[in-house]
């Protein structure tokens, strides 16, 4: 691929322009906190953060919507909401982005990685099953690429355990299991706003759920402990005389700001047009691998399941994939496995190793696979410049 196209270029236009310069024009760039806690916003027609979760939470067809500030805070959101105790165990997939292992480590929990499945490179039931203990809490579900990962036989498995389940849909936004959205399957999901997903707002990111607990512990722990509830859950008022500014809880400021939020809500607005376009891109790149036969081919959605691509992976010669995504090996994991503790001294069980070989198959996979964009700010040619330029050698 040329050193000029950027595939993840975005088309922004005059509505995301229009967006911008009307909160500009307001002078209030900041969501704040609320009716009576430091903001001047008094309803929800004051803020434009408050109208994307509205729109949010309708399209994905949820209660709850809470916009943060990047696509790992909306992780650590979703972990957070689930009410977990420090030292509680989350099964994650061995092949994911190392943002969904920190968010367990950020509530204070510990990463379990199950291997995944050969094919997919997604969770594979088996493996979770070998790794789960009597502490563990929770399983992360990532819809790698788009791929959705097979919910319904997770539910299954984590509602007989009595475990929580997150959607990690940071890379599917638009996918469907059974003409059902991913995101709506699991007890809390998180999607990205960063540059190169389908929408963008730069940064950014938003946590969703059905469960009203959840999605205040949720809201408490990325608004620095002030009760920003919205969608009718009752606020508390601050004690009369009490000291302080009513931090009512522990949390951290992950607060989006009403720029990226008029962005975000813009680019939500125009979800359908890009899905349309990274439709056709997917379209062009199964034609190419077509014409060109050999050894290289699409990694296999689950049967039902209607993907939105994010990126599009092709299986290639072993030993020749540039995947990198298996988090236990990265140097973060590898300290942690040499320390036997997390990075806030917490203990690693003895059962718990990061150690390189623990998921064979999805160590294995990654030298197999190689990622195609489809981003839909890409001409046809830009997107069969960048299919020759990442198969080149094969």
């Amino acid at each position: 691929m040329s050193d000029m196209v950027d595939p993840t270029r975005m088309p922004f236009g005059q509505l995301e322009r229009t967006a911008l310069a009307e909160v500009l024009a307001s002078g209030q760039l900041w969501r704040g906190n609320g009716a009576g806690w430091g903001s001047r916003h008094d309803s929800a027609a004051d803020s434009v953060a408050d109208r994307l979760e509205d729109a949010f939470a309708r399209r994905l067809g949820v209660p709850y919507a809470h916009a943060v500030n990047s696509g790992t805070s909306a992780n650590e959101a979703a972990v957070a909401g689930l009410g977990l105790e420090p030292g509680d165990e989350v099964i994650c997939p061995a092949a994911c982005p190392a943002f969904v292992p920190f968010a367990v480590l950020a509530a204070g929990c510990v990463p379990v990685f199950a291997d995944v499945d050969p094919h997919t490179l997604l969770l594979d039931l088996d493996a979770v099953e070998a790794v789960a203990g009597e502490r563990t809490r929770a399983v992360v579900a990532v819809h790698l690429w788009g791929l959705p990962a097979p919910m319904a036989e997770i539910m299954a498995m984590a509602r007989k355990s009595d475990w929580k389940v997150v959607e990690d849909c940071a890379q599917a936004f638009g996918t469907l299991i059974g003409g059902r959205p991913v995101g709506t399957f699991g007890d809390a999901c998180c999607f990205s706003l960063q540059q190169s997903k389908h929408i963008t707002s730069g940064e950014g990111g938003i946590f969703a759920t059905t469960d009203p607990d959840t999605y205040a512990r949720a809201v408490l722990y990325s608004s620095a402990g002030v009760p920003h509830f919205r969608f009718g859950l009752p606020v508390q008022s601050k004690p009369e005389g009490s000291i302080g500014r009513g931090h009512i809880a522990f949390g951290h400021n992950h607060r989006i700001g009403e720029m990226q939020a008029a962005v975000a809500l813009a680019q939500l607005n125009r979800l359908d047009e890009f899905n349309r376009r990274r439709t056709e891109l997917v379209a062009l790149v199964e034609e190419e691998l077509a014409r060109r036969g050999g050894v290289v081919r699409g990694l296999r959605p689950i049967a039902d399941a209607e993907v939105s691509y994010w990126r599009y992976p092709v299986l290639v010669p072993a030993g020749r994939g540039s995947f990198q995504e298996v988090p236990y090996l990265e140097q973060a994991f590898q300290r942690m496995e040499a320390e036997r503790r997390t990075p806030f001294g917490l203990p690693l069980p003895k059962h718990v190793t990061y150690a390189p070989g623990s998921c064979p198959r999805a160590e294995r996979g990654a030298a197999r696979v190689r990622v195609l964009s489809v981003h839909h700010g890409l001409s046809d040619a830009e997107l069969l410049d960048s299919v020759d330029a990442a198969l080149a050698d094969l």
